[in-house]
């Protein structure tokens, strides 16, 4: 016979005519249960930031490459910023 009683309906009682359930003693030595728990790789976080990128703006790309192609895109401001930049980047992991 099943002693499991559907949802909503009470418990089915035994030959004695006492319900079947747990009695407080038995309810208070058993296990607690935990919540659940979801742990997320750490690929999972890198694909949800990479979702929180803007898009990819083409046209400003397109002029970019076209300005290194033409070889006006290096000028002197540009690279001595891009220096300054990584001294101070280098400066900061010492």
């Amino acid at each position: 016979m099943n002693d499991i009683a559907p949802i909503g309906r009470p418990a089915p009682t035994d030959l004695r005519g006492t319900s079947r359930t747990r009695s407080s003693e038995d309810q208070s030595t058993s296990p607690t249960r935990q919540g659940d728990q979801v742990e997320f790789s750490d690929a999972a976080r890198l694909l949800s930031q990479l979702r929180q990128l803007p898009d990819v703006r083409q046209h400003l790309v397109d002029n970019v490459r076209a300005a290194i192609a033409d070889g006006t895109y290096e000028t002197d401001e540009k690279i001595s910023a891009a220096v300054d930049g990584l001294l101070g980047e280098l400066a900061s992991e010492v």
